[in-house]
């Protein structure tokens, strides 16, 4: 039997308050940090997460794809670039045209670079046999953030919608007893979101999450969070530019703690450690619609009609499992509603502890269900996916469902 290992390392993504302003960030609250899961054995695998709001499917994937196969021994193709999501982090530009955009495209670029450099070769230092377990707890802090107004449906708090509210996590225990994590969550980190100090400062932050994660990782650890099927999600308490800062600054460190509190009780329940000694890395491509997108992010307001024209065209993305062991973990690159991730789950044939995770290898912005079409929801018109996409990732499942029992021999 092949000897599987596991290694995880983390690294500053080094903005100095000297580097200030990067784009709309004049100050920065706490770090951001970019973190790898390296798995070795018949064929290996790495884990990159970037904090990060999204990474478009732009080109930069493969940039940093390709840099993870130059520092680490693993194919382009067996990596995965995800991002933790906090609102309150510079964008790579998506399509620089300006003179000012590339040069904030290199810049923030190069800091990536840097960071990730750094993170690969902590993980490779840190691979060694584990044992892998696995929990599933109950996390109170998201909320479903549809919400009927006589406008139209909009942004808020709706409690009467569905919060898939499991906090899933895997544990990598070390030979010295440290536990490195994965963990997955339908919430967008998004606190901080467009807040700005009382003197008028965007502010880089890893938001809730990533006070969270950091506490976690005080003890010599390393946890990568993948956000989950967040697309109807929101944090439950959420920062105003028409209160002053500190008390958003408090509402994103007393969340940051709970999601702590949940993480550290997810591990504690752990009880069944095994050796990891399989690994199956799969990917199904699929083919779905595509309509116009009228209106830019922030020009869209609630409303009772909108025209979901479509286009003819397609865009190809896929659907890609890691199975680790008897536990599965699946992501695709658009954002999911939290329902929509129990379906996906039942189209694979899976279990509710799987981790379904978004914004894999490339944003694709939200994955509408009919509803969404229906109520015209800010999912529905801020996206490129049209009707019936839904259906498609579902089919893809099942496929990649399938593909995961036919293809047991293929092993990282």
């Amino acid at each position: 039997m092949t000897t599987i290992q596991a290694g995880f390392g983390k690294a500053i993504i080094d903005f100095k308050t000297t580097d200030l302003p990067i784009r709309e960030f004049t100050k920065k609250l706490d770090e951001l940090n970019s973190r790898v899961m390296l798995i070795t054995g018949s064929q290996n695998f790495a884990l990159v997460s970037l904090d990060l709001t999204s990474l478009p499917n732009n080109g930069a994937i493969a940039l940093f794809k390709d840099k993870v196969a130059t520092l680490l021994p693993v194919t382009p193709a067996n990596v995965w670039i995800t991002v933790t999501h906090t609102f309150a982090a510079p964008h790579l530009p998506s399509n620089p045209e300006t003179a000012e955009a590339h040069q904030a495209y290199d810049f923030i670029l190069a800091k990536l670079m840097t960071s990730l450099t750094v993170s690969c070769q902590a993980a490779q230092r840190d691979l060694q046999p584990v044992k892998l377990g696995q929990a599933t707890i109950s996390c109170p802090l998201n909320v479903n953030r549809n919400v009927l107004t006589p406008a139209g449906w909009w942004l808020g708090r709706n409690f009467a919608g569905y919060s898939n509210h499991q906090l899933r996590v895997w544990g990598f225990q070390k030979a010295d007893g440290h536990i490195n994590l994965l963990a997955n969550y339908d919430l967008q980190p998004s606190v901080l979101d467009h807040l700005t100090d009382d003197t008028g400062n965007r502010m880089i932050s890893s938001d809730l999450v990533g006070f969270g994660i950091k506490q976690y990782e005080k003890d010599q650890q390393v946890a990568i969070f993948l956000p989950g099927a967040a697309g109807d999600q929101r944090p439950l308490f959420t920062g105003n530019n028409d209160e002053p800062f500190i008390i958003a600054q408090n509402l994103m460190t007393k969340q940051g703690q709970l999601f702590y509190d949940c993480l550290h009780a997810a591990v504690t329940s752990i009880t069944a450690w095994d050796q990891l000694t399989q690994c199956q890395l799969v990917t199904q491509s699929m083919s779905l619609p595509t309509k116009r997108q009228k209106l830019t992010t922030f020009a869209l307001r609630p409303t009772h009609q909108y025209d979901f024209e479509p286009t003819g065209n397609v865009v190809d993305l896929s659907v890609a499992g890691l199975k680790l062991n008897q536990h599965l973990l699946v992501g695709t690159q658009p954002e999911l509603n939290s329902q929509f991730g129990n379906k996906c789950r039942q189209a694979l044939d899976a279990d509710q502890n799987t981790l379904v995770a978004t914004l894999v290898n490339g944003g694709a912005k939200y994955l509408p269900e009919a509803d969404d079409f229906n109520h015209v929801t800010y999912q529905a018109m801020n996206t490129q996916l049209g009707r019936g996409s839904d259906q498609l990732v579902l089919t893809a499942c099942a496929k990649l469902g399938q593909k995961l029992i036919k293809e047991d021999k293929t092993k990282c």
